[in-house]
This record gives C-alpha cells, sequence and structure tokens, in this order.
C-alpha cells in the first residue's frame, strides 16, 4: 500500500471493486460511497454523497479514456480516501473527451485546510499516473486488485 505519511493510507484493497454492477452515474458513485462508509471513512453515507453531487455540478469530472474521478470534501469524512471501481459496461458521464466511462476514482477527502491540500496532491498524483496510456490501458484489462495498487503505487 501507498502511503502520503505515516498514518495516510491511499490504496486500500477493501475500496476496490473491479466488478461493479453500477448501470448508471448515479448508481457507481452511491456504490464506491458505500465502500467507504463501511470501511469506516466516512461518518455519514447522505451527506458525503451531497458533496460529490455538489462538486460534480462545478464541471467535469471524467477525465477521457473513459475513466472519471468524481470527488467530494465533506465534514462526513473521517479520513481521506480513494475508492477505485470499474465496470463492464460503460456508463453515460461527462468527460472532456464525449465519451462514456467504466474505470473510476472517488476521492473522500475532509472538509479542512489539510483536506484540501491532500486533496490537491492525491489528485494530481493519480492524474499523471493514469495519464500514462500504457499503465492505463494495464488498468483497464487487470481484474486483479493487487495489480492496481502495484499499478498506481506513487
Amino acid at each position: 500500500m501507498e502511503t502520503i505519511n505515516e498514518d495516510q493510507t491511499i490504496f486500500d484493497r477493501n475500496v476496490i471493486d473491479l466488478n461493479m454492477k453500477a448501470t448508471t452515474k448515479d448508481e457507481v458513485i452511491r456504490e464506491l460511497a458505500t465502500m467507504l462508509f463501511k470501511e469506516n471513512y466516512l461518518s455519514k453515507l447522505d451527506g458525503f454523497i451531497e458533496a460529490v453531487y455538489e462538486r460534480e455540478a462545478e464541471g467535469i469530472t471524467g477525465m477521457g479514456n473513459n475513466v472519471a474521478i468524481p470527488h467530494g470534501k465533506s465534514e462526513a469524512v473521517k479520513r481521506a480516501g480513494i475508492a477505485i471501481g470499474k465496470t463492464d459496461n460503460m456508463i453515460r458521464w461527462e468527460s472532456y473527451d464525449g465519451e462514456p466511462v467504466n474505470f473510476f476514482f472517488l476521492f473522500a477527502v475532509p472538509n479542512d485546510v489539510s483536506g484540501a491540500k491532500l486533496h490537491l496532491q492525491l489528485l494530481s498524483k493519480v492524474a499523471a499516473k493514469l495519464s500514462d496510456d500504457e499503465l492505463l490501458n494495464r488498468l483497464k484489462m487487470t481484474h486483479s486488485v493487487d495489480e492496481v495498487i502495484e499499478s498506481l503505487t506513487i
């Protein structure tokens, strides 16, 4: 697992689902948020989902190449984390290339000063990794959680 500092875990196999059943954007966000909630990243599921939708209303989170990075900063986030999901089917999502999405990275970040800094740090590092076409293609093909964690380790 990758860490930013001694106690901040970034990738957690318990919040990665490479076989999501979601068929809509709402189902994707709810499934990923529910994983975070069950693993004690969130104090309130609905409060966090609301924050994700507030961010979605501000602008596009589909970065292209069938990848979306929705995120929410919320008082409901107890500790920062990234839930990762993949679907076999393509999901309609607002993206820079106009294409649907089937690979998702839901960022959960505390709504405070340190959370804002961490949010930008995680977002830029993950986005940089995902801009590597070879790595991204490998990630899209795998069904191994270990391979996802190993490939994204920053």
